[in-house]
């Protein structure tokens, strides 16, 4: 085991170190901490994640609900759901950026559905005049550019 203290050595542990530790503090489990819920107490305690908790609460012959380890099951899924949207976010305001970057006519108040962009709202949705507002569409302001850029 790694010399250490705090989450930082729990998680170097494997869990054949942790096996001991984890049965004793499995039989003194009275259930107070995170309101009776094992499974985030365990997490919590020995710093691994909500399916290797599952399996190992299981190794360690502790009866779980179905509906505790689908639980479970459904939390991984929404975590991976956020960070899936996460990365996408960053990938189009990264392209944006790049559009914005290469194309010097283009004004940061400006996007494919609006001319002008006054705010957003706290929702992050855009607001302002839209290109059909002003008479224009967007393939309008392309042929714009490209004439501008010959």
């Amino acid at each position: 085991m790694k010399k250490g203290k705090g989450k930082a050595a729990k998680k170097a542990m494997k869990f054949a170190e942790r096996k001991a530790k984890a049965e004793k503090w499995v039989a003194e489990y009275d259930g107070t901490p995170y309101g009776g819920d094992i499974i985030k107490a365990y997490r919590k305690k020995f710093a691994v994640d909500r399916m290797k908790a599952v399996e190992e609460l299981q190794l360690l012959g502790v009866s779980l609900a179905k509906e505790q380890i689908d639980r479970e099951k459904a939390a991984v899924k929404a975590y991976q759901e956020i960070q899936r949207a996460k990365r996408a976010k960053r990938k189009r305001i990264r392209e944006q950026n790049k559009i914005q970057k290469d194309n010097p006519f283009f004004r940061e108040e400006q996007d494919d559905i609006f001319y002008y962009i006054a705010a957003y709202t706290s929702g992050g949705a855009p607001y302002g005049v839209t290109w059909e507002e002003m008479g224009l569409n967007s393939d309008m302001r392309n042929l714009a550019i490209e004439n501008e850029e010959s």
